[in-house]
């Protein structure tokens, strides 16, 4: 049984899925599996690394029916992994050779969960790196490698999944995965994994080498309508996590600041209100109101509401929005008037300005 799975999701990167295999064969740590997901591309990506896999045996090719995302093709890596870790690397991406060697070290030093592993940052169009302390704004703040996942703390990390060891039998354990068909799939992933898992060892040397390129999946969806709603529904996944697994009101506050966030980070406000509006209708807080959760609800929106696309949004669609909290979002009578008398100014001001 090998060590590390490593998961590489393949669709149309003929440009780049060779630099990307040749530093995952030539690792320093060799006890490894490659699974290689076919998602169905229309380039010769499968046939550079069916090459690959002709002279080395520790690569395995999955076959997905149809395209159907990172988020599926990972969990079809998932299903098939043998090793007790697991590693994913994009395929336009690219690796230090010794990278799994040291997360793997420093994974079985701590008995963590997982580890992550800082980044540099190959810009495409200028063929060259960029600065080496990519992730220094996130982690500065923390003298130690050893970094503790709070609800104050778990929006302020990028959520990517692919520089990142992590255990597979804690995966599997508290049933870990990607969102299937959806853009911002590692979103999901990292809510259910970083919910359940509160240390993580961060090792502060850029091994993993995320290629910056105009023709990515998520560049692309900048110019498409047709993904941009798949962060709030992604969203709305979680939101059903949290109250299966009876922690929503723990994650509460983190949970509507990142609903915020994504709506004013959101490219066509008039694209997404609709979905937005149907998900704000589905937010049922599970404590008593006489507890303020209205209050903190109201706080978050109040707290963005200086950027002028979540205005924008809020004016386009405060009919909506005020019925529902105005109305919906409180039960009871008695309390539905003591806080709309007591917020109603505040609602306003954040719909009209």
């Amino acid at each position: 049984m090998p060590e590390i799975s490593v998961i590489v999701p393949i669709y149309n990167v003929e440009s780049y899925i060779a630099q990307c295999l040749k530093s995952i064969v030539n690792q320093t740590f060799s006890d490894i599996e490659i699974l290689c997901i076919d998602d169905c591309g229309n380039d010769n990506s499968m046939n550079i690394v069916k090459d690959y896999a002709a002279n080395d045996t520790r690569i395995k090719i999955i076959k997905l029916e149809t395209n159907k995302g990172p988020g599926t093709a990972r969990n079809a890596g998932l299903k098939s992994a043998l090793g007790r870790y697991i590693s994913c690397i994009d395929p336009d991406d690219y690796v230090e050779l010794n990278m799994l060697e040291l997360a793997y070290t420093k994974l079985k030093e701590t008995g963590f969960d997982s580890v992550w592993i800082n980044i540099k940052v190959f810009d495409n169009n200028k063929k060259r790196l960029l600065k080496d302390d990519y992730y220094n704004k996130y982690y500065n703040q923390y003298t130690y490698n050893t970094i503790n996942i709070t609800p104050n703390n778990i929006n302020d990390f990028p959520v990517n999944s692919w520089n990142k060891l992590y255990s597979l039998d804690f995966i599997k354990k508290n049933n870990v995965t990607w969102s299937d068909r959806l853009l911002y799939e590692d979103l999901e992933f990292y809510y259910r994994f970083y919910t359940k898992s509160e240390k993580v060892y961060f090792i502060d040397i850029p091994l993993y080498v995320y290629r910056l390129r105009d023709n990515s999946i998520l560049q692309n969806e900048k110019m498409d309508n047709s993904n941009r709603k798949d962060i709030f529904k992604v969203i709305e996944k979680i939101y059903i996590y949290l109250n299966e697994e009876k922690i929503f009101e723990k994650y509460k506050n983190p949970f509507i600041g990142m609903l915020v966030q994504s709506i004013e980070r959101s490219y066509n406000i008039n694209y997404i209100m609709p979905t937005v509006i149907d998900l704000l209708k589905k937010i049922d807080f599970p404590c008593g109101y006489e507890k303020n959760d209205f209050h903190y609800f109201l706080k978050y929106f109040r707290k963005y509401s200086q950027s002028s696309k979540l205005k924008r949004f809020f004016y386009r669609c405060y009919y909506n929005f005020i019925y529902f909290i105005l109305t919906k979002t409180i039960p009871i009578c008695k309390y539905r008037k003591k806080y709309r008398k007591k917020y109603k100014k505040y609602v306003f001001r954040v719909c009209l300005y």
